[in-house]
């Protein structure tokens, strides 16, 4: 998504308020990386971008609401979004901030690359291009639960024939086995 690219130039030294919520980016993401996640309500991002001298300072909010499929029956599971976050990303190694004269960093200090998804080197090759939606994206994949639940008492699928337990009861045996016999579970004895 090249519109999305914000020249580090055009941000006052003191900050810039940034709001991310035009819907198409945020579904554009979902698409582009096969997520099963619904917007229910808007995804808004709030975001402050503070220019350093080594690096660019993401300061913000995400809140809006999500459906994703339940970790253990594969229903509805409801995702409030209320994420803070507090992002540094350092400049592209290769850029040489004026006024430094090609200043060299010592053998001591690991350099850290930029995130090349949220902060590059402008095309024209002078200054530097940031994209504050990836960046957004990136806090926004953070703020989801790992296993989400449609409730916290959910009973999931049941392993042998299938069904939501939480909507049918089925005849399957749900008996604990002894884990020392888990070696002879399927065995069957033929007689003659």
């Amino acid at each position: 998504m090249d519109k999305n690219w914000i020249s580090l130039q055009s941000i006052p030294a003191g900050g810039r308020e940034l709001r991310i919520d035009d819907q198409t980016i945020w579904q554009g993401f979902l698409d582009e990386f096969g997520m099963t996640v619904q917007i229910v309500e808007p995804i808004v991002a709030h975001m402050t971008v503070l220019p350093q001298s080594d690096g660019v300072l993401f300061r913000g909010k995400i809140h809006g609401r999500v459906t994703m499929p339940c970790d253990r029956c594969s229903n509805d599971s409801a995702v409030e979004l209320n994420h803070s976050f507090d992002s540094f990303e350092p400049f592209p190694l290769e850029f040489v901030p004026p006024g430094t004269m090609g200043a060299q960093v010592s053998l001591e200090e690991e350099p850290e690359g930029a995130d090349e998804a949220v902060i590059r080197l402008a095309a024209h090759g002078r200054g530097i291009e940031m994209n504050p939606a990836a960046l957004a994206w990136e806090e926004f994949s953070l703020s989801l639960p790992i296993k989400p639940l449609c409730a916290s008492d959910c009973k999931g699928l049941c392993p042998s024939c299938g069904c939501n337990r939480n909507s049918e009861t089925c005849s399957c045996d749900t008996s604990p086995m002894d884990p020392r016999l888990a070696a002879l579970r399927g065995l069957t004895i033929q007689k003659e």
